[in-house]
Parts: C-alpha cells; structure tokens; sequence
C-alpha cells in the first residue's frame, strides 16, 4: 500500500489493481443472484440503498460511515464479476476504504460461488 492509501478517502477495485485485494472479483453464478447478495450486504451494513441502475448493474447506497457504487456484470454465461468504489467519511481514514472493500469481498466470496481474481488481467 502507497503511503498516499493511507490519507485517501477513495478507493476503487479493478482488474489490474496494484494491490491484490483491490483486484476484480469473479464469481460462478447468474447476475440476478450477485444483485440479490448485494442487496443482503446492504440490508445487513444498514445501508440505504440510493439507486439501483438495472441497465448499468449499478447500486449505489449509503451507510453512516461510507457511500459505495458496486457494479457487477455477466462475463460469460453463469459467470459474474464484481468491482466496487467506495468514499469513506473519514477525516484521516488509515486505509479505512481498502479495509471495507476487503470485508465486502469476503462477504461475497462466502455467499456466492468464487471463482478466481483478476481472470481476463491484460485482455
């Protein structure tokens, strides 16, 4: 992690993320069941969702200590990816952003069938 990471209040996953834990998301399963999980995760944060954006797979939702934008996409047939954005309402965050995308990912990676990080990296 850069030292800027640190005192950044914005984090964005993506395939060729510098860091590992920041890297896309795949996952074997259809796109309304990742939509579904999304909504869970909220549910359970105590978010409120702001907007959902079927023809973009975008929610957008908030929480007391962050907003997010996750996005999620069919890759292949019976196949998902998930990216997230994140802005933390932190004065001085200490990484609060990479902290909260990495519990998402696992939140996700235990409700729905992974399959790997990062798969179509440089295509």
């Amino acid at each position: 992690m850069k030292i800027r990471d640190y005192f950044s209040n914005d984090f964005e996953t993506g395939e060729d993320h510098y860091l590992p834990s920041l890297k896309t998301r795949y996952y074997r399963c259809r796109i309304e069941d990742v939509k579904a999980a999304i909504l869970r995760f909220v549910e359970e944060e105590k978010g409120v969702v702001k907007a959902i954006m079927d023809e973009h797979h975008e929610i957008f939702f908030v929480t007391p200590n962050y907003s997010s934008t996750i996005t999620y996409i069919n890759t292949r047939i019976g196949e998902a990816a998930i990216d997230i954005k994140i802005t933390t309402y932190r004065l001085i965050p200490w990484g609060a952003g990479k902290k909260t995308i990495e519990r998402m990912y696992k939140y996700f990676d235990a409700h729905l069938p992974f399959k790997g990080v990062s798969l179509y990296r440089g295509s």
